[in-house]
């Protein structure tokens, strides 16, 4: 309902509440298509309402105090700066938020349409803009303010049965949603779906009017309520919701506030999971093409060739050499084939030491053939690893998951093929095992470094690791909660391994949340005090398994 003309309305009660009386600070841009407007209200309080152009999900909100940018900030619209605000009204009929200045001029907000905009209106024409300007300046504005407006035709209908049935039944569409939506002024689907609700589906125009009525009132003096669909995506309501963890404000304005802080944070997580899916891809895209100009069975042929070569002149040192470049000898490997001729080096006057350089071009080409067959399961292995990071992430259904998946591949290694943010370009200081697609075992190397990752690189909630009474690394486990019970036990291994108890049958490895985890005066670096821990027993393993 965040684009519900009943949103607006009281949004705009709410901005004359707290702004009228105060003046117009400064009119900037910071940032592409988000424009802010900083005011002064009565108290000498400093608020901005700041106005976002690119996606009808996102159109305003408002925030206290000064947030400007010492540089890169465009001051726009500087004729109407330190003006008064006389009021702040909602168009009659039109989702526009339009701000009453004391020179006689407007401030026209055009909210959450495709054309989201701010222009400043005087004398009923637009004479600036922040988008378009060029082709809007000069144009005619209608204000509307003769006409009735959405909320006095809603009145009528709710105090008049017969004029609501009238109406109701004079509609030639084909459905009762679009009969509704056509007499209803203001009421969008959201709001006609309510209605049919309320009458447990009944189409009884009766009952539709007596759930309009109510719903109408209520609509009247509503209360804001934020919540997040099964996809994390941000939800605004003016009306009571069912849906888990809802914010409930007394205020729509803070509602609207705090839905647009949400879908900001939700839209910037979407565009990051789309990099992220981008680059592994690119990522992917590579090591196929390392793997498929991959030809082992070339240099096989070389490494026999060169082989051939050295054993048919061991066979053929009783002939004469007469040419210091070539020597032609009898093929004893295919008899009846032509002789074949061998190069030779000049700098070497026997047969015996060339076919011993022919032997020693064998066994390093053959040194190359293993090195290469390493790096070609080394990159099928990092290809799999990567496409098993870019599977992880059709799994992503929330906010909050796709943060944490993004954490996990900055705490990546480079060479392990996945990429790192722009924060994480080096490898982190620490021992690092991957155990799933987004779960990441960070390990301590001394005690200056176990003291390093517990309290600098651990995050409150990550899972700290220690084997219990012995002396070992520090162990956080990131992008894992205490519900992953594999991922604990295989991190406890892990940790078993690296402490002085590793060659144990079996290991008590306790484990906590890091923010249980505390520094002692009395102990030395790395020494630790730990909280509300649980105790696993592992086989110590420094591999998973």
């Amino acid at each position: 309902m965040i684009r519900n003309y009943f949103t607006l309305y009281h949004a705009a009660m709410e901005l004359h509440e707290r702004l009228a009386g105060g003046h117009v600070n400064e009119i900037f841009s910071q940032r592409k298509n988000e424009l802010t407007i900083s005011f002064i209200d009565i108290d000498g309080r400093h608020l901005q309402i700041v106005v976002v152009t690119h996606t009808p999900l996102l159109s305003f909100f408002l925030r206290e105090g000064v947030h400007k940018k010492a540089r890169n900030a465009a001051n726009l619209m500087s004729v109407i700066k330190k003006q008064q605000v006389s009021s702040i009204d909602i168009s009659p009929y039109d989702r526009e938020i339009r701000l009453h200045l004391g020179d006689a001029s407007t401030i026209v907000l055009q909210l959450f349409t495709s054309k989201t905009n701010v222009f400043l209106v005087r004398e009923n024409r637009i004479i600036d803009a922040f988008k378009l300007k060029n082709s809007l300046a000069g144009q005619s504005y209608a204000s509307g303010n003769n006409a009735p407006g959405v909320l006095r035709e809603l009145e009528v209908l709710a105090m008049n049965t017969t004029l609501f049935l009238e109406q109701f039944s004079s509609r030639n569409e084909e459905s009762v949603p679009d009969k509704l939506s056509a007499i209803l002024p203001g009421f969008d689907r959201t709001l006609v779906r309510e209605m049919i609700q309320r009458t447990t589906g009944e189409t009884n125009p009766e009952k539709l009017f007596t759930a309009f009525q109510s719903l109408f009132y209520e609509l009247l003096d509503p209360r804001g309520a934020v919540s997040e669909n099964e996809h994390g995506e941000p939800e605004f309501s003016l009306l009571p919701t069912s849906l888990p963890q809802t914010r409930l404000f007394d205020a729509v304005l803070e509602g609207v506030t705090d839905y647009s802080i949400s879908m900001q944070q939700f839209l910037d997580t979407k565009e990051k999971m789309k990099e992220v899916r981008s680059k592994l891809l690119r990522e992917v895209g590579k090591k196929q093409k390392a793997i498929d100009s991959f030809n082992p069975e070339m240099l096989e042929e070389f490494a026999r060739n060169y082989e051939r070569s050295g054993h048919l002149l061991m066979a053929s040192l009783y002939l004469p050499r007469t040419d210091r470049k070539y020597i032609t000898v009898p093929d004893i490997f295919e008899p009846g084939t032509p002789d074949k001729t061998i190069p030779l080096k000049e700098a070497l006057t026997l047969h015996k030491k060339n076919a011993e350089e022919y032997f020693l071009k064998a066994s390093k080409t053959r040194g190359k053939l293993t090195i290469m067959l390493e790096r070609h399961a080394r990159l099928e292995q990092e290809k799999t690893a990567i496409e098993a990071r870019l599977a992880a992430t059709d799994t992503i259904r929330t906010s909050k998951e796709a943060l944490r998946f993004v954490a996990s591949l900055t705490d990546l290694p480079s060479k392990s093929g996945v990429l790192q943010s722009k924060n994480h370009r080096s490898a982190l200081p620490f021992r690092i095992v991957q155990l799933s697609p987004s779960v990441t075992l960070l390990i301590g190397k001394n005690a200056a470094n176990n003291d390093l990752l517990t309290f600098t690189y651990a995050r409150p909630n990550d899972i700290w690791l220690h084997a219990r009474g012995a002396s070992g690394s520090h162990c956080v486990l990131k992008g894992a909660t205490q519900n992953h019970r594999d991922e604990i036990n295989k991190a406890a291994e892990i940790a078993a391994w690296y402490s002085a108890a590793k060659h144990s049958e079996l290991v008590p490895v306790i484990y906590t949340l890091k923010k249980y985890v505390r520094h002692s005066r009395q102990h030395s670096a790395g020494q630790v005090l730990v909280e509300r821990e649980k105790v696993v027993l592992v086989r110590p393993s420094k591999e998973m398994k």
